[in-house]
């Protein structure tokens, strides 16, 4: 238990570290993900940029593109919880351009559902920021190894 209550501390100083240089930069991020809990589509689109882009990396090595519209529309329509959690956050930025590492863990009504890392590309525009190219994987294996070890890496 003191190992777990380490680890949490120990990722949320390294999330404040990096997120404190610029805490706009996660705007876009964070209100996706409350727009993912409260099945807000209107505030899931906002949050993109107009030709912004979904993938995924398969276990398969190959690329799957995502419709950003038709993810809205299932997260407006879901009627279960989703939850998307991250940590060990590593943020970069040079002017109008960010880039964002981010492991997460997914739950689907209060229960682990998958693990993985999402790689988002933000630009700021009209002084705001906005995710542009958001692309993931879904980790193979034990998810709650996978967090321990991802909190540890920063």
């Amino acid at each position: 238990m003191k190992k777990i209550i380490s680890l949490t501390l120990l990722a949320l100083i390294s999330f404040h570290s990096f997120a404190s240089n610029n805490p706009t930069i996660m705007q876009p991020i964070n209100q996706l993900f409350d727009a993912m809990r409260a099945h807000d589509s209107e505030k899931l689109l906002a949050q993109f940029t107009r030709n912004a882009q979904l993938q995924r990396v398969t276990i398969e090595n190959s690329i799957r593109p995502s419709n950003l519209n038709k993810f809205a529309e299932f997260v407006g329509q879901s009627e279960k919880h989703l939850d998307e959690k991250l940590f060990g956050l590593r943020i970069m930025q040079s002017g109008n351009l960010a880039s964002v590492w981010a492991p997460f863990a997914f739950y689907l009504d209060g229960k682990l559902s998958h693990c993985g890392v999402n790689s988002i590309q933000l630009v700021k525009q009209n002084n705001q920021w906005k995710i542009h190219y958001l692309i993931d994987n879904v980790f193979q294996g034990d998810c709650q190894q996978f967090i321990t070890q991802q909190s540890q890496t920063n």
